[in-house]
C-alpha cells in the first residue's frame, strides 16, 4: 500500500457542492455531491438534510432581524483515510442579490424580503457560493457535518408571509 499516496489523497480536500431549493418558507431541501470518494453522503429520500424553520412572524423578524438558527446535519458513512482528516466543504445555490453570501429563497416560494444564511455551529459563516467554504476534521467510519441556518431579514425591507 502507497502511504504517501493515501496521505496526499487525504490531504486533498474533499468538496462538497451543494444546491439548494425552498420548497416553501418552512423547508430547505439540500441536494449535492460528494466530490472525493473518501466518504459517503448520506441521502435520505431525495435530499442530504431537510429543515423546517420555526413560525416568525413579519413583525419579529423586523425587530430581531433573523429567526431562530436550525440545525442542519449532512451524514457521511464509511471514511476512509488517515486517523484524522481535514475536508473543506463548500455551499452552493442561487444567491439573494440583496445578501451576499446568503442563499435566495426559490421562485416559488410565497415568502418575500428575507435570505437564508448558514454557518458552522461555532457561529463561523459559511457563504453561499464561496470558495473558502468550511473545514472539518473527519474520522474514519461515519461522520457528521453540523451547520445552523436561519432566516435573514432584508436591511431595510419588510418581509411577507409564505
Amino acid at each position: 500500500m502507497n502511504l504517501k499516496r493515501i496521505s496526499h489523497c487525504a490531504a486533498a480536500l474533499a468538496t462538497v457542492l451543494l444546491t439548494a431549493h425552498v420548497q416553501a418558507a418552512d423547508n430547505l431541501h439540500f441536494y449535492g455531491n460528494l466530490l472525493s470518494k473518501s466518504c459517503t453522503l448520506v441521502v435520505q429520500g431525495e435530499s442530504l438534510a431537510d429543515v423546517h424553520f420555526p413560525t416568525v412572524s413579519r413583525k419579529d423578524l423586523m425587530v430581531t432581524g433573523q429567526s431562530a438558527r436550525v440545525p442542519v446535519v449532512f451524514q457521511l458513512k464509511d471514511c476512509k483515510g488517515p486517523a484524522q482528516y481535514e475536508v473543506r466543504v463548500t455551499l452552493t445555490g442561487t444567491e439573494d442579490s440583496e445578501q451576499p453570501g446568503f442563499l435566495a429563497l426559490d421562485a416559488s416560494s410565497g415568502a418575500q424580503g428575507v435570505g437564508i444564511g448558514m454557518e458552522k455551529t461555532d457561529g463561523t459563516p459559511v457563504p453561499i457560493n464561496n470558495t473558502s467554504g468550511a473545514t472539518f476534521v473527519l474520522s474514519n467510519g461515519n461522520n457528521n457535518l453540523n451547520f445552523n441556518a436561519w432566516l435573514q431579514a432584508k436591511s431595510g425591507r419588510g418581509s411577507d408571509d409564505g
